[in-house]
């Protein structure tokens, strides 16, 4: 009987001892493989360069009438369903993109960021030569013009890319 229990106590621990050896080894690899691949998900192109959250809570005021008229079927109390056809929404193009620069290195394409973040500019900075500093997307060519002309009178070099 002992020796049953004996048996049964060290099979226990032998899976226990398992158990822990391979939730370590889970952790460890997720660490490992974490810190690998973080620059990879942090350093998209394209990817905002400021780490704060600029975002705002805006507070839009809701319209409701009092009194509104629906349109009832004679033979039916339920209300009358437009047939129309769903409106798609409308997803602007991008045409042409602002941007200031080009600069030799990202870290001064970054530091001109920094300058036009705190102007109040939405600014976007990319990994790959030649660097510039992305500070407006615009699906007409009057409204890209309209910033570049704002920037390039605020000193700095303008160009706009069409795509």
């Amino acid at each position: 009987m002992e020796h049953k229990g004996v048996k049964s106590l060290s099979n226990l621990l032998s899976k226990t001892a398992g158990l822990v050896f391979f939730s370590f080894l889970a952790i460890s690899l997720g660490v490992v493989f974490g810190l690998l691949f973080e620059g990879w998900v942090k350093d998209q192109p394209g990817s905002p360069v400021g780490t704060e959250n600029n975002l705002e809570t805006v507070n839009l005021p809701t319209e409701t009438s009092e009194n509104v008229n629906v349109p009832l079927d004679k033979n039916s109390t339920t209300s009358a369903v437009n047939n129309e056809p769903a409106v798609n929404p409308v997803i602007p193009t991008v045409k042409y993109k602002v941007r200031v620069g080009p600069y030799n290195s990202r870290n001064e394409a970054l530091a001109a960021s920094q300058q036009l973040q705190s102007l109040g500019y939405p600014v976007y900075v990319g990994n790959n030569p030649p660097f510039a500093v992305q500070v407006g997307a615009f699906g007409s060519q009057a409204n890209a013009d309209k910033l570049k002309s704002e920037l390039t009178g605020k000193g700095y070099k303008v160009f706009v890319d069409k795509n």
